[in-house]
């Protein structure tokens, strides 16, 4: 068996649907499991717009209009009777009507509210998959085929003691091909839980782990990893392999191609993963696994991240007290922090995270340990590459080239493992670094 995960640009529109069915129908062989994400197309962001739904519930106006044009719309044009998912719009309408009437969103609601894309768009796949292409196929959401997680809503994690069961509940259905929901599963208690923004990805390596996959194919709408993204170096190509490793790295440092838990489950599992083009079939993708052949390249891949905040906590009580960085680490743990990178000195430390955290209030607590400084609006890039371990001079290779470009760095931070080189620019300053450094590491 195989996992397959199609992305909201494979499932956004009636014809991107039609070729999702295509691709499954020349997997039959290999007893394809597939997992859908929400629609995404130009004209239907369907994720964004129960998002926006539910805040405008929020404010008072509770109309699931804009949701129900654009599923309606969907169904319509691959001829399909909108009673197939007619029970979920209303499902979705009486809760904007129960946001309105409390005047609150909790997090469990807001798992709910976007849960409904997943639901809806997995229907839709299987439904054409059984009319159009004459293929067996069941709808089952990831809830009722016994995905549980730890219950923490918008970014749960899996509970691997489900495994077994879900195995149970796959195999249960034969030879139908299964259709279920990416990024959602179920908390102890039985409520919707989702595995934060993107996380269909992740929900594939999670299937693939319970089920034994012998592959997980990601499916998206690039030609696999690429050098560096092609906004920023249009010249970047695919990269033909990756260690779990390295995947690892280049998604968590903002590569969009895969989200950053996505390799956790398939490292563990030893489950290979390939990277694929929905619009580009013939593409070999990006294969990642832990047998990776020698490069002869210095690195694989440049992943940059915006949005980036500079925390830098300076105070002379650090010089010989031992204890002050885990202070300083208990409150950044406790506000929630995630912690790119961090640099030392005998009296400062400096620390980066991103936008949208709970900065304001763990910056307040930590100048009772020294003076805070808070700088916004950076960008970490990072190039990763296995090769790059013990070879003399990549380094300057990467400063040099910076400067070149009149790039100031505020960091530069290398993992003990080398195969990443990790540099805090200013953001206005993201894609010149990009640029610079593919230019001197893949010329």
């Amino acid at each position: 068996m195989i996992v397959m995960k199609f992305g909201g640009t494979s499932v956004g529109t009636a014809a991107s649907i039609r070729a999702t069915c295509e691709i499954i129908k020349s997997r039959l062989d290999r007893k394809p499991f597939v997992v859908v994400s929400a629609h995404n197309s130009p004209t239907c962001r369907m994720t964004d717009t129960l998002l926006k739904s539910a805040d405008a519930a929020l404010a008072g106006n509770p109309d699931p209009s804009e949701v129900i044009a654009l599923q309606r719309g969907v169904c319509s044009d691959l001829g399909l009777d909108h009673s197939l998912v007619d029970d979920l719009l209303e499902r979705f309408s009486n809760l904007l009507q129960g946001i309105a009437m409390i005047g609150e969103i909790s997090p469990r609601t807001l798992d709910l509210v976007m849960s409904f894309g997943e639901r809806m768009s997995h229907r839709v796949v299987s439904k054409v998959l059984n009319d159009e292409f004459g293929i067996r196929s069941d709808a089952v959401s990831s809830m009722d085929l016994g995905l549980l997680t730890d219950g923490i809503f918008g970014e749960s994690q899996p509970d691997e003691s489900c495994y077994a069961e879900v195995k149970k509940n796959v195999e249960s259905y034969g030879d139908s091909v299964i259709i279920t929901t990416g990024f959602l599963g179920k908390g102890p208690d039985g409520h919707i839980t989702t595995l934060g923004r993107g996380g269909s990805d992740y929900s594939a390596t999670i299937f693939g782990a319970a089920v034994g996959a012998a592959e997980v194919e990601i499916w998206t709408d690039v030609d696999g990893v690429m050098t560096a993204d092609p906004k920023s170096a249009p010249e970047a190509t695919s990269v033909s392999e990756l260690s779990f490793a390295e995947a690892s790295e280049l998604s968590w440092y903002g590569a969009k191609v895969l989200h950053p838990a996505t390799m956790i489950p398939s490292q563990k599992f030893g489950i290979p993963v390939r990277v694929l083009n929905t619009h580009n079939c013939s593409a070999p993708g990006t294969l990642i696994h832990d047998d990776v052949a020698k490069s002869t390249a210095i690195a694989k891949s440049i992943a940059h991240k915006k949005q980036i905040n500079m925390v830098t906590i300076t105070s002379s009580r650090m010089l010989g007290m031992p204890g002050f960085m885990a202070k300083v680490f208990e409150v950044c743990s406790r506000h929630q922090l995630d912690i790119h990178m961090i640099a030392t000195s005998e009296v400062s430390i400096t620390l980066t995270i991103p936008k949208d955290s709970n900065l304001k209030e763990a910056a307040e607590e930590l100048k009772k340990y020294g003076e805070v400084v808070v700088e916004h609006n950076k960008a970490i890039v990072c190039i990763v590459g296995a090769e790059m371990a013990g070879v003399p001079g990549v380094a300057s290779k990467v400063t040099t080239a910076l400067a070149k470009a009149g790039v100031n760095i505020h960091m530069i931070s290398q993992g003990a493992t080398e195969i990443n080189i990790a540099l805090l620019v200013e953001q206005d300053d993201a894609e010149k670094s990009v640029k610079a450094l593919h230019a001197e590491l893949f010329a």
